[in-house]
């Protein structure tokens, strides 16, 4: 009886090659336009032994000029690039993605961000998460708006005053009414402030609210609606057109005060009289938000 021969044992390995000695090989096919099998008896190696070795080599070949592995310095991290990399980090806080772009922008290098994240992670230069408060429930429908002061939509603008600042809207849509707080910081305790001022200026209560899911709008904020009995409703994610007229209304204090190099408002709060006491309004039939909300009170009456 015959015995099968497992030809994996008998077949020889390969023989080890420097990757400079494989390197010229693989110059002289692609640059030079040499036979594979005319390199072969060059070099006494066997087709098998080069097209072994050319698969394994293969990413390494991105250009025809060999390059050590003791130096690769878009890959290692150099004591000048560990020093910029921290103070960088605790400037701005950047993860391995931002600090890969900032480093080829500002050394010229390009950085893998796997070396920069174990970098981090020994150096611990990881910073531990805020808090994060909870996500709530957004709204199904839309609310139909009925009587002053319901369904108050709130948005958070940035504006310029020689440094950036938020300015805290409010938008009252069923007078049209509009009034908003700037403030140095984005804070849920603004936006409490910003509303209270609202309700001052308006002349009248506002019942419920209407958000985005935006940090300031949580926490402090939602709190605060629920212990005063004001509904907080919360529009779905990525779509700001469910605030659509405070939206609106942003656009349009930029195209008449911010941004009009002619305007004829000294301030922001000049402007902000205009558009409620003297602005007319197609959406009122030609009326001003003061007189929407006067109209509203004489029929209630």
């Amino acid at each position: 009886m015959v015995t099968p021969v497992n030809y994996q044992n008998v077949m020889p390995k390969q023989a080890q090659f420097s990757r400079q000695q494989r390197f010229n090989w693989y110059k002289q096919v692609e640059q030079y336009e040499k036979p594979v099998k005319e390199l072969c008896q060059i070099f006494d190696i066997s087709r098998k032994t080069y097209y072994y070795w050319y698969k394994k080599d293969h990413p390494w070949l991105m250009s025809h000029n060999y390059q050590s592995t003791k130096k690769q310095p878009n890959i290692k991290l150099t004591p000048e690039v560990r020093k910029f990399i921290e103070e960088q980090k605790l400037i701005t806080n950047y993860g391995p993605l931002k600090m890969r772009m900032l480093a080829k922008r500002r050394l010229g290098i390009d950085l893998s961000t796997t070396i920069i994240y174990r970098y981090y992670r020994k150096r611990g230069l990881i910073r531990k998460p805020q808090k994060r408060t909870p996500w709530y429930e957004p709204m199904k429908r839309a609310v139909v708006v009925q009587t002053p002061g319901q369904a108050a939509q709130i948005d958070v603008k940035y504006v310029w005053d020689g440094v950036r600042k938020f300015q805290f809207s409010v938008y009252d849509p069923f007078t049209c009414k509009y009034h908003f707080t700037i403030f140095e910081t984005k804070e849920s305790k603004n936006a409490i402030i910003a509303l209270e001022n609202a309700e001052k200026y308006f002349g009248f209560k506002i019942s419920s609210v209407q958000t985005d899911n935006g940090s300031e709008f949580r926490s402090v904020f939602h709190d605060w609606l629920t212990e005063h009995n004001i509904r907080h409703f919360f529009i779905p994610k990525h779509s700001p057109y469910w605030n659509a007229q405070v939206e609106r209304v942003h656009k349009t204090i930029d195209d008449e005060f911010y941004l009009n190099p002619l305007r004829v408002w000294l301030t922001a709060k000049d402007w902000l009289d205009y558009y409620n006491y003297e602005r007319l309004h197609l959406t009122l039939k030609g009326l001003t938000p003061h007189e929407k909300y006067l109209q509203s009170v004489t029929i209630d009456c």
